[in-house]
Protein backbone atom coordinates (compact mmCIF):
# COMPACT_ATOMS: atom_id res chain seq x y z
CA UNK A 1 0.00 0.00 0.00
CA UNK A 2 1.49 3.39 -1.12
CA UNK A 3 1.15 6.87 1.21
CA UNK A 4 1.42 10.10 0.28
CA UNK A 5 2.74 11.64 4.01
CA UNK A 6 0.35 14.78 5.00
CA UNK A 7 -0.13 16.01 1.22
CA UNK A 8 3.45 16.23 0.74
CA UNK A 9 4.16 18.97 3.55
CA UNK A 10 7.15 17.53 4.35
CA UNK A 11 9.81 20.29 3.43
CA UNK A 12 11.60 19.97 0.44
CA UNK A 13 15.19 19.32 1.30
CA UNK A 14 15.01 17.00 4.04
CA UNK A 15 17.46 13.42 3.64
CA UNK A 16 16.12 11.66 0.76
CA UNK A 17 17.08 8.52 -0.60
CA UNK A 18 20.27 8.63 -3.26
CA UNK A 19 18.62 7.93 -6.57
CA UNK A 20 15.81 6.94 -5.80
CA UNK A 21 14.03 8.79 -8.74
CA UNK A 22 16.02 7.34 -11.66
CA UNK A 23 12.87 5.02 -12.92
CA UNK A 24 11.67 8.75 -13.88
CA UNK A 25 14.91 10.18 -15.67
CA UNK A 26 14.15 8.35 -19.36
CA UNK A 27 13.13 11.53 -21.65
CA UNK A 28 10.13 11.49 -23.68
CA UNK A 29 8.84 13.11 -26.73
CA UNK A 30 11.03 12.94 -29.55
CA UNK A 31 10.76 16.43 -30.32
CA UNK A 32 12.71 17.65 -26.69
CA UNK A 33 14.72 14.44 -27.14
CA UNK A 34 16.43 15.10 -30.09
CA UNK A 35 16.77 19.13 -28.98
CA UNK A 36 19.17 17.01 -26.16
CA UNK A 37 16.60 16.34 -23.84
CA UNK A 38 15.34 20.46 -23.26
CA UNK A 39 12.02 20.94 -22.56
CA UNK A 40 11.75 22.93 -19.68
CA UNK A 41 11.10 26.24 -21.80
CA UNK A 42 9.26 24.27 -24.72
CA UNK A 43 5.89 24.28 -25.13
CA UNK A 44 4.48 23.29 -28.06
CA UNK A 45 2.70 20.08 -27.02
CA UNK A 46 1.68 17.95 -24.19
CA UNK A 47 4.82 16.17 -23.09
CA UNK A 48 5.45 19.62 -21.14
CA UNK A 49 3.54 18.37 -18.64
CA UNK A 50 7.03 15.88 -17.67
CA UNK A 51 8.62 19.00 -18.42
CA UNK A 52 7.47 21.76 -16.71
CA UNK A 53 3.63 21.95 -15.31
CA UNK A 54 3.10 25.30 -15.99
CA UNK A 55 4.03 25.20 -19.88
CA UNK A 56 0.68 23.29 -20.28
CA UNK A 57 -0.76 26.55 -19.87
CA UNK A 58 0.51 27.76 -23.45
CA UNK A 59 0.10 24.33 -25.24
CA UNK A 60 -3.16 24.04 -27.25
CA UNK A 61 -5.85 21.38 -26.50
CA UNK A 62 -3.88 19.01 -28.09
CA UNK A 63 -3.16 14.94 -27.89
CA UNK A 64 0.09 13.18 -27.47
CA UNK A 65 1.87 9.20 -28.07
CA UNK A 66 5.60 8.07 -27.97
CA UNK A 67 7.32 5.06 -28.29
CA UNK A 68 11.09 4.61 -27.30
CA UNK A 69 13.51 2.08 -27.45
CA UNK A 70 16.23 2.65 -25.26
CA UNK A 71 19.29 1.10 -25.01
CA UNK A 72 18.88 -0.82 -28.50
CA UNK A 73 15.43 -1.90 -27.04
CA UNK A 74 16.57 -3.14 -23.78
CA UNK A 75 14.31 -0.70 -22.04
CA UNK A 76 10.92 0.37 -23.63
CA UNK A 77 9.31 3.97 -22.92
CA UNK A 78 5.86 4.74 -23.68
CA UNK A 79 3.87 7.95 -23.02
CA UNK A 80 0.45 9.01 -23.78
CA UNK A 81 -0.96 12.60 -22.58
CA UNK A 82 -3.74 15.00 -23.64
CA UNK A 83 -4.14 18.98 -22.59
CA UNK A 84 -7.29 20.40 -22.42
CA UNK A 85 -7.46 24.51 -21.94
CA UNK A 86 -10.08 26.36 -20.54
CA UNK A 87 -10.26 30.07 -19.89
CA UNK A 88 -7.52 31.34 -17.79
CA UNK A 89 -6.67 27.80 -16.97
CA UNK A 90 -5.62 24.47 -18.68
CA UNK A 91 -5.78 20.96 -17.24
CA UNK A 92 -3.52 17.84 -18.06
CA UNK A 93 -3.57 13.92 -18.20
CA UNK A 94 -0.56 11.54 -18.89
CA UNK A 95 0.47 8.13 -18.28
CA UNK A 96 3.84 6.80 -18.86
CA UNK A 97 4.84 2.98 -19.05
CA UNK A 98 8.48 1.61 -18.79
CA UNK A 99 9.25 -2.05 -19.05
CA UNK A 100 12.17 -4.48 -19.52
CA UNK A 101 12.17 -8.12 -20.82
CA UNK A 102 14.46 -10.84 -20.68
CA UNK A 103 15.99 -10.20 -17.57
CA UNK A 104 17.48 -14.05 -17.04
CA UNK A 105 17.80 -15.31 -13.38
CA UNK A 106 20.88 -17.48 -12.61
CA UNK A 107 22.08 -19.88 -10.47
CA UNK A 108 24.85 -22.33 -9.74
CA UNK A 109 25.10 -25.68 -10.39
CA UNK A 110 26.27 -26.24 -6.73
CA UNK A 111 25.34 -23.57 -4.49
CA UNK A 112 27.69 -24.34 -1.54
CA UNK A 113 30.90 -23.33 -4.01
CA UNK A 114 31.78 -19.71 -5.02
CA UNK A 115 31.35 -19.12 -9.07
CA UNK A 116 34.29 -20.43 -11.43
CA UNK A 117 35.31 -22.16 -14.35
CA UNK A 118 33.90 -25.88 -12.60
CA UNK A 119 30.48 -23.96 -11.53
CA UNK A 120 29.50 -21.71 -14.00
CA UNK A 121 26.25 -20.24 -13.36
CA UNK A 122 22.96 -21.26 -15.62
CA UNK A 123 19.95 -19.46 -16.08
CA UNK A 124 16.32 -20.80 -14.32
CA UNK A 125 13.70 -17.96 -15.04
CA UNK A 126 13.38 -15.15 -17.54
CA UNK A 127 11.77 -11.99 -15.67
CA UNK A 128 10.81 -8.46 -16.61
CA UNK A 129 9.96 -4.95 -14.70
CA UNK A 130 7.65 -1.91 -15.15
CA UNK A 131 6.89 1.00 -13.77
CA UNK A 132 4.11 2.91 -14.45
CA UNK A 133 3.63 6.73 -13.98
CA UNK A 134 -0.13 8.62 -13.57
CA UNK A 135 0.12 12.92 -13.92
CA UNK A 136 -2.58 14.78 -12.69
CA UNK A 137 -1.47 18.71 -14.32
CA UNK A 138 -2.92 21.92 -13.83
CA UNK A 139 -1.76 25.45 -14.86
CA UNK A 140 -3.08 28.54 -14.61
CA UNK A 141 -2.06 32.22 -16.71
CA UNK A 142 -2.51 34.57 -18.64
CA UNK A 143 -0.47 35.49 -22.65
CA UNK A 144 2.56 35.99 -20.41
CA UNK A 145 2.96 33.91 -17.52
CA UNK A 146 1.98 30.67 -15.89
CA UNK A 147 2.13 28.47 -13.38
CA UNK A 148 1.76 24.90 -13.05
CA UNK A 149 1.56 21.81 -10.33
CA UNK A 150 1.41 18.01 -11.36
CA UNK A 151 0.38 15.55 -8.59
CA UNK A 152 2.22 12.24 -9.56
CA UNK A 153 1.14 8.62 -8.25
CA UNK A 154 3.63 5.45 -9.53
CA UNK A 155 3.77 1.78 -9.28
CA UNK A 156 7.11 0.04 -9.24
CA UNK A 157 6.98 -4.18 -10.10
CA UNK A 158 10.80 -5.05 -10.12
CA UNK A 159 9.74 -8.75 -10.05
CA UNK A 160 10.69 -9.58 -7.14
CA UNK A 161 9.62 -6.60 -4.87
CA UNK A 162 7.02 -3.87 -5.77
CA UNK A 163 6.74 -0.18 -4.80
CA UNK A 164 3.77 2.52 -4.82
CA UNK A 165 4.62 5.93 -4.36
CA UNK A 166 3.53 9.49 -5.33
CA UNK A 167 5.04 13.09 -5.73
CA UNK A 168 4.27 17.00 -6.75
CA UNK A 169 6.25 18.72 -9.41
CA UNK A 170 6.06 22.37 -9.73
CA UNK A 171 7.37 24.87 -12.40
CA UNK A 172 6.47 28.40 -13.83
CA UNK A 173 6.76 29.99 -17.28
CA UNK A 174 7.13 33.07 -19.18
CA UNK A 175 6.47 33.15 -22.30
CA UNK A 176 7.60 36.19 -25.24
CA UNK A 177 7.52 36.92 -29.04
CA UNK A 178 11.22 35.67 -29.40
CA UNK A 179 11.88 33.94 -25.96
CA UNK A 180 10.45 31.61 -23.38
CA UNK A 181 11.70 30.88 -20.26
CA UNK A 182 11.19 28.08 -17.66
CA UNK A 183 11.50 26.87 -14.59
CA UNK A 184 10.68 23.87 -12.86
CA UNK A 185 11.15 21.57 -9.58
CA UNK A 186 10.28 18.03 -9.87
CA UNK A 187 9.48 16.76 -6.15
CA UNK A 188 8.98 19.33 -5.09
CA UNK A 189 8.72 17.77 -1.25
CA UNK A 190 9.73 14.28 -0.54
CA UNK A 191 8.54 12.14 -2.95
CA UNK A 192 7.65 8.60 -0.63
CA UNK A 193 8.28 5.40 -2.02
CA UNK A 194 7.03 2.35 -0.38
CA UNK A 195 8.37 -0.96 -0.92
CA UNK A 196 5.90 -4.39 -0.38
CA UNK A 197 9.24 -5.45 1.80
CA UNK A 198 8.30 -2.46 4.19
CA UNK A 199 11.56 -0.42 3.35
CA UNK A 200 10.64 2.86 2.81
CA UNK A 201 12.44 5.65 0.12
CA UNK A 202 11.99 9.22 -0.09
CA UNK A 203 13.35 11.07 -3.77
CA UNK A 204 14.74 13.98 -3.97
CA UNK A 205 14.04 17.10 -5.98
CA UNK A 206 15.45 18.22 -9.30
CA UNK A 207 15.22 22.12 -10.10
CA UNK A 208 16.14 22.98 -14.19
CA UNK A 209 16.46 26.29 -15.45
CA UNK A 210 15.15 26.72 -19.27
CA UNK A 211 15.94 29.21 -21.88
CA UNK A 212 15.15 29.12 -24.80
CA UNK A 213 15.27 32.27 -28.13
CA UNK A 214 13.22 32.14 -31.15
CA UNK A 215 14.12 33.66 -33.93
CA UNK A 216 11.92 33.86 -37.03
CA UNK A 217 13.43 34.28 -40.24
CA UNK A 218 10.27 35.55 -42.27
CA UNK A 219 12.72 35.90 -45.53
CA UNK A 220 13.23 32.12 -45.77
CA UNK A 221 9.90 31.07 -43.93
CA UNK A 222 11.87 29.41 -41.58
CA UNK A 223 12.34 29.46 -37.69
CA UNK A 224 15.20 28.76 -35.28
CA UNK A 225 14.78 27.37 -31.90
CA UNK A 226 17.27 27.58 -29.01
CA UNK A 227 17.69 25.88 -25.65
CA UNK A 228 19.55 25.61 -22.78
CA UNK A 229 18.07 23.81 -19.60
CA UNK A 230 20.63 23.47 -16.60
CA UNK A 231 19.35 20.98 -14.24
CA UNK A 232 20.56 20.48 -10.61
CA UNK A 233 19.69 17.02 -9.60
CA UNK A 234 19.68 17.76 -5.28
CA UNK A 235 21.57 14.06 -4.50
CA UNK A 236 24.51 14.36 -7.77
CA UNK A 237 27.06 16.68 -7.45
CA UNK A 238 27.71 19.22 -10.05
CA UNK A 239 24.48 19.68 -12.64
CA UNK A 240 24.17 19.51 -16.02
CA UNK A 241 23.44 21.42 -19.10
CA UNK A 242 21.40 20.37 -22.01
CA UNK A 243 21.36 21.78 -25.62
CA UNK A 244 18.82 21.67 -28.16
CA UNK A 245 18.65 23.28 -31.72
CA UNK A 246 15.69 22.90 -33.88
CA UNK A 247 15.23 24.61 -37.67
CA UNK A 248 11.46 24.68 -38.86
CA UNK A 249 10.88 25.42 -42.59
CA UNK A 250 7.28 26.64 -43.27
CA UNK A 251 5.90 25.23 -40.15
CA UNK A 252 6.28 21.67 -41.96
CA UNK A 253 9.89 20.24 -41.55
CA UNK A 254 12.04 20.23 -38.85
CA UNK A 255 15.68 19.15 -38.53
CA UNK A 256 16.91 19.12 -34.57
CA UNK A 257 19.54 18.49 -33.25
CA UNK A 258 21.27 18.73 -29.21
CA UNK A 259 23.64 17.10 -26.58
CA UNK A 260 22.25 15.53 -23.37
CA UNK A 261 24.39 15.08 -20.76
CA UNK A 262 27.76 15.37 -22.88
CA UNK A 263 25.91 12.74 -25.55
CA UNK A 264 24.61 14.05 -29.08
CA UNK A 265 20.95 13.95 -30.21
CA UNK A 266 19.60 14.07 -33.69
CA UNK A 267 15.73 14.08 -35.11
CA UNK A 268 13.74 15.45 -37.69
CA UNK A 269 9.49 15.88 -37.62
CA UNK A 270 6.72 16.78 -39.67
CA UNK A 271 3.76 18.86 -39.19
CA UNK A 272 1.14 18.75 -41.28
CA UNK A 273 -2.04 20.60 -40.53
CA UNK A 274 -3.33 19.48 -36.73
CA UNK A 275 -0.97 15.95 -36.88
CA UNK A 276 2.67 16.41 -36.25
CA UNK A 277 5.11 13.14 -36.30
CA UNK A 278 8.50 12.85 -34.15
CA UNK A 279 11.66 10.88 -34.44
CA UNK A 280 14.58 10.85 -32.26
CA UNK A 281 17.96 9.47 -32.36
CA UNK A 282 19.90 9.67 -28.72
CA UNK A 283 23.28 7.84 -28.89
CA UNK A 284 25.16 6.49 -25.66
CA UNK A 285 28.71 5.05 -25.68
CA UNK A 286 28.17 2.76 -22.86
CA UNK A 287 24.63 1.64 -23.11
CA UNK A 288 23.87 1.52 -26.44
CA UNK A 289 21.70 3.89 -28.35
CA UNK A 290 17.78 4.97 -28.02
CA UNK A 291 15.19 5.46 -31.07
CA UNK A 292 12.07 7.53 -29.98
CA UNK A 293 8.89 8.17 -32.40
CA UNK A 294 5.90 10.67 -31.36
CA UNK A 295 2.59 11.56 -33.00
CA UNK A 296 0.43 14.66 -31.80
CA UNK A 297 -3.00 15.62 -32.74
CA UNK A 298 -4.59 19.19 -32.09
CA UNK A 299 -8.14 19.15 -31.65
Amino acid sequence: MYRIIGFFMIPAFLVGTKYAGEFQELQVGARASAMGGAGIAQFNDPTVLYFNPAGTFFTSRSAHVMHAENFAGAVKNDFGAVVLPRGNMSLGLGIQYVHTSGIKLTTLPDTTLDPGSNNVPIPYDTVGTSDFLFYINGSKGNERFSVGANIKVFYRNLNAITGYGGGLDLGVAYKLDYLRIGFAIRDFVLSPLVWSSGLKETILPKIALGVAPIIHLKAINSTVAIEADIVKMIDVDGFDVNLGFEYGYRDLLFGRMGIYRGDYTLGIGLQYGKFSLDYAFMAHPDLDNTNKVSAGLRF
